[in-house]
């Protein structure tokens, strides 16, 4: 948005004695405004000299275009504020045009009345013309300079003119008179647009009498002159009065009339505002009336004139001389004709009529809304009056001096303010309070209230008044009222405790402790104003009202008490029907339902019409009907509350509990009517969802519920939406009574569908989010059932994790399970070992360990320790173990693995004789496992060697082949190869060393099986079967056996031993060859084996 400034001139034209005159001046200025869009600007609001364009778009920006304004420009400021565009124009500023040359331009032009008052009376007396009214010869042509020129066009005019009179002063004399009469005229015309001053710009009314003239007068008349201030002589000029004329004031056409118009009553200066409109402007009476000039007579108007209305036509009056006039006519007093004489409007202070002379005057109306404005210091020059040659005709009245005003000054000298009127400033303050303007008030009170010489009775009227004026004030706020209010009251109260007015104090002071609750204050004054005047109305209003607040602090008995002194004490009150109806309620809170119904009874029958007037009291009603067993009747008032307000809320809760009595009444199919309509039309409430419980449970369960019961409902709705309806219920609230059941019932109903672990959490939650509540002993049972029937599954299925978790997640199980039994101990052990913490799961079962032996838990105890004892080599440990047992009758399987585990342990233990001992005992046993019997011979025979006890040592290590080859063949996973290896090696150590070269031998053999040739063992397994060849005599076999090995194995120190073997069969040989008898003694010797 943009704005562009720029002063608008207007040209005049008039003409004088047929001479034209033109004079140019600047007659406004032109503010455009270029908008974004057509539609920015939505509404425009004025205030004073502001105007306010409201925008729709608050971030809209403004900038200027064109040249800023000039200094002492009609337009003061322009700017954007908050979503506003404000423009500020000059209190010069008297009048505005707005108008939208394109949709998208606003053109706002202003327009300024002409110069002050002081520039302008300077100007005409500059020009030699003297300043007052006259008639003028022609209608039209006055009203036309008066209204049709600029106020800057009449200097110019005016000089025009003088020159112009002149030239016809040179002529004949009747044309001199002429000339000067028609210049009077326009010197009042032009004086008037000339006096200006600052005013709102607001519209004039045209000047009657111009038909067809649509110009605007922009200023009236002012008169400023030496007026005494009121002070002592040698008063600061600075201290004085002004006074002036709004500018906005139409100049009437003046009229030729009959002379005989009766006179005009004189008003006095100080016109009120209210004064009929229409009234002629003459001078205070106290100066002298001037002399007539060349037939006309000249009007100044008062230093301080009241708003008038514009007068329909203008009006001159032409009063006899010898009659002294008034000066001024009513308002409604309709044009001059011969008529009596209309007396003057009345004033507070008559003028003094003039002492001498009449002055005769021709009177101008003053549009409404042109009051004088009082400011500023008094001005020395004389505006509008005439000079003193000028004065003359018939001689001018001596004023009449004027008393001098009373100056009222403190003990210093200093002037002070008049002091206040105590009647007068009290009829104002009961002006207010009739007129509710009690804070307004409250200043004139306390300024009376400080006065100390007001009489008795006004102080405590004063008092009385301000009390009530705090109480008013207060009334929407007690508790902050409270202190000023007791104050006020308790002040005006004891003043005067003989005042007829004390009991009302009372009572004020009764209910502003109410109001804030301090029952035993208010108690006391009400009942002191009960005592010393009974009769005051009041005490049957201050007993309602504390009865009320005790109803609503549960104070039924006190309240009773206080209804009761209304109803027996006062019944014609008008607060009786509000007694009575808070004395039923105080009885009904009392449970005292028989008196209760003789109260509501007396309430019907006195005001039958009273439920329309407070439906609620049907409430009262049918729940005291409830009391007295009489649903039926209760329900024919709910029904009368439910069709007077339909729409009220808390209907549904209505109708919800309307359902509930039927269903009590056996009524079914009126309790499913009302349980269907709150589900259809109130869906979403807690009441709709208490009604589709009630549908789906097909009856009334609430609180106190037990498991039993519930059954039955839930093989009822097996098949329906129960669990549904528990969930919606149960999230619709935290702490309502029917969603707090909602959730122990859904913990019930899990574990009717035996999901017994999700029914544990639902009670857990219900007992930890309600713990005070009165069925938390049916969660407990729920918890402890679900257990029990979980722990036995579980046991069943050996998931000893979930009995773990159980047990450690439910405080409330452990707590009722007491003493851990057996079962529970060992499930728990069996959790723990699964879990991995076997340290915590051992140290439980270790108590199965102690004798005798637990006959369900023990063989499984002692299994647990021996595997794991086992399966780490603790062979001490089971040596341990085995000792803790030797008395229990175990299953004879598990005692054969204890002795075949003993005999180990103290085997690898090196306890060697108790290892042979058991060993022993074992292998002679048939009963026990083939590989144990293999064992228990292998180590035996490993014994028999260790002690070079040759014969047992062969026996039993063919008896350890022949048990290990038994279990190789029946594929058992207790067969051992290495036991067999062992022991064949075993047997042809025993052959060789009992020279038995062709068994061991044979043990080789089979020894051959079990070592491959790439065994480092085979080379040396090779070298010892060419010793045993050797030892048989095989000399051959056993050289080509070494000569495999120097051949084949090198590298392995059996070669190097087979090459000495060699060499000793080769000496052996020679040796042979050269003995007497020998082959070589007769043949060549053989030739020499190639080295290896």
């Amino acid at each position: 948005m943009s704005w562009n400034w720029a002063p608008i001139a207007d040209t005049a034209a008039t003409t004088v004695a047929g001479k034209q005159s033109k004079s140019s001046q600047p007659a406004g200025e032109r503010l455009r405004l270029t908008l974004d869009s057509p539609g920015q600007v939505h509404r425009l609001l004025r205030t004073g000299n502001t105007l306010l364009l409201y925008l729709d778009d608050p971030s809209a920006t403004l900038e200027r275009s064109g040249a800023a304004p000039s200094a002492g420009a009609l337009l003061d400021s322009i700017g954007l504020s908050n979503g506003q565009l404000r423009i500020t124009l000059s209190p010069k500023a008297v009048n505005h045009v707005m108008r939208r040359s394109s949709p998208s331009e606003l053109d706002i032009e202003i327009f300024a009345a002409g110069p002050q008052k002081g520039e302008n009376s300077s100007r005409l007396d500059a020009a030699g013309v003297p300043v007052g009214n006259a008639s003028a010869d022609s209608e039209g042509q006055g009203a036309s300079f008066a209204v049709n020129l600029p106020a800057d066009a009449a200097v110019g005019f005016l000089q025009k003119a003088q020159k112009l009179l002149g030239d016809v002063q040179q002529g004949a004399a009747g044309l001199l008179d002429a000339g000067k009469a028609k210049l009077a005229d326009l010197s009042l015309k032009f004086t008037s647009l000339g006096s200006t001053k600052t005013a709102e710009a607001a519209e004039v009314p045209q000047a009657a009498g111009s038909a067809g003239n649509r110009a605007v007068t922009l200023d009236g008349q002012s008169l400023m002159s030496r007026v005494n201030p009121g002070g002592p002589e040698n008063w600061p000029d600075s201290k004085g009065l002004s006074t002036s004329i709004p500018s906005n004031v139409p100049v009437a056409a003046p009229a030729t009339a009959a002379t005989s118009a009766p006179a005009v009553p004189v008003a006095p200066a100080s016109q009120p505002g209210t004064q009929p409109a229409t009234q002629p402007v003459t001078r205070p009476a106290a100066q002298p009336a001037p002399a007539p000039q060349n037939g006309v007579q000249r009007a100044v108007p008062p230093a301080a004139q009241p708003q008038v209305q514009p007068a329909p036509q203008p009006v001159q009056q032409v009063v006899p001389q010898a009659i002294p006039q008034p000066a001024l006519q009513p308002a409604s007093q309709p044009a001059p004709q011969p008529a009596p004489q209309v007396k003057a409007a009345p004033a507070q202070q008559p003028a003094p009529a003039a002492a001498s002379a009449p002055a005769p005057v021709a009177g101008q109306a003053k549009p409404n809304g042109a009051g004088g404005n009082v400011s500023g210091k008094v001005s020395d020059n004389v505006v509008g009056l005439p000079h003193a040659e000028e004065k003359g005709g018939h001689g001018a009245a001596v004023p009449k001096e004027e008393p001098r005003p009373v100056v009222y000054v403190d003990e210093q000298g200093n002037p002070v303010a008049k002091p206040a009127d105590p009647e007068k400033m009290m009829d104002e303050a009961e002006r207010l309070i009739k007129e509710r303007k009690f804070v307004e008030a409250l200043p004139q009170l306390e300024k009376l209230k400080e006065m100390p010489t007001i009489s008795a009775d006004m102080r405590l009227k004063t008092l009385y008044y301000i009390s009530d004026c705090v109480w008013a004030r207060y009334a929407d706020n007690p508790l902050a009222g409270f202190e000023p209010i007791v104050s006020a009251t308790s002040e005006a109260m004891n003043f005067d405790l003989r005042s007829p007015r004390v009991p009302e104090a009372l009572l004020r002071l009764g209910l502003v402790n109410v109001n804030v609750g301090n029952l035993v204050d208010a108690g006391g004054y009400i009942v002191a104003m009960y005592r010393r005047y009974p009769d005051y109305p009041g005490v049957a209003q201050g007993f309602t009202a504390l009865g009320k607040a005790q109803l609503k602090r549960r104070m039924d008995a006190q309240a009773e008490q206080s209804f009761a002194i209304v109803l027996d004490k006062y019944p014609e009150s008008s607060f009786l029907q509000e007694a009575s109806v808070g004395l039923a309620q105080a009885l009904n809170n009392q449970r005292k339902y028989t008196n209760a119904q003789v109260i509501l009874d007396f309430i019907s029958k006195r005001w039958p019409r009273y439920y329309i007037e407070d439906p609620t009291f049907l409430f009262l009603q049918g729940a005291n009907d409830e009391a007295l067993d009489k649903p039926v009747a209760a329900l024919t008032l709910y029904w009368l509350y439910y069709n007077l307000v339909p729409g009220q809320k808390g209907n549904d809760d209505l109708l919800l509990k309307m359902g509930d009595m039927y269903t009590r009444l056996g009524n079914k199919s009126g309790a499913e009517f009302l349980y269907s309509y709150l589900t259809r039309h109130f869906a979403g409430t807690h009441a709709a969802n208490m009604a589709s419980l009630r549908l789906a449970e097909g009856g009334i369960y609430d609180s106190p519920i037990n498991y039993e019961a519930m059954t039955q409902v839930f093989a009822r709705a097996a098949s329906g939406n129960l669990p549904k309806v528990y969930a919606n219920l149960a999230a619709a609230s935290r702490t309502a009574p029917e969603s707090v059941l909602a959730r122990l019932k859904e913990a019930m109903w899990l574990y009717w569908s035996k999901r017994y672990t999700e029914a544990m959490g639902k009670a857990a939650d219900f007992i930890d989010g309600y713990p005070e509540n009165a069925n938390v002993a049916q969660a407990r049972d729920i918890i402890w059932l679900a257990f029990q029937k979980e722990l036995a599954n579980s046991m069943a299925e050996k998931n000893y994790g979930r009995i773990l978790i159980l047990w450690n997640g439910f405080p409330l199980v452990r707590e009722r399970y007491g003493a851990i039994d057996p079962r529970m101990r060992y499930a728990l052990a069996q959790g723990l070992l699964e879990r991995g913490e076997t340290e915590q799961a051992l140290g439980m079962l270790a108590e199965f360990l102690k004798s005798p032996m637990d006959p369900q838990y023990g063989e499984a105890t002692f299994t647990e320790f021996f595997n794991r004892y086992l399966q780490a080599g603790a062979w001490a440990k089971i040596l341990d173990l085995g000792k803790l047992v030797a008395t229990w009758p175990l299953n004879p399987q598990l005692r054969n693995q204890l002795d075949y585990a003993m005999a180990l342990s103290a085997q690898n233990l090196n306890l060697n004789g108790a290892a042979l001992a058991m060993w022993q005992k074992l292998a002679e046993r048939q009963d026990i496992p083939l590989y144990q019997r293999a064992y228990a011979t292998y180590f035996l025979a490993r014994d028999a060697e260790q002690r070079k006890d040759i014969r047992n040592s062969y026996t039993l290590n063919r008896k350890v082949i022949d048990l290990f080859t038994q279990l190789q063949n029946e594929r058992s996973d207790k067969a051992d190869p290495q036991r067999i290896k062992d022991a064949i090696l075993s047997l042809m150590d025993i052959c060789e060393v009992g020279n038995r070269v062709p068994e061991a031998l044979e043990w080789l053999a089979r020894y051959n099986a079990f070592v491959p040739k790439e065994s480092p063992e085979y080379p040396g397994l090779r070298f010892r079967e060419a010793r045993l060849y050797r030892k048989l005599g095989d000399a051959t076999r056993a050289q080509a056996l070494l000569e495999d090995i120097v051949r084949n194995y090198a590298d392995s120190p059996f070669a190097k031993a087979a090459t000495a073997e060699l060499h000793t069969f080769e000496v052996s040989r020679d040796l042979q060859n050269y003995l007497p008898g020998g082959a070589g003694s007769q043949a060549a010797p053989a030739a020499k084996p190639a080295a290896p």
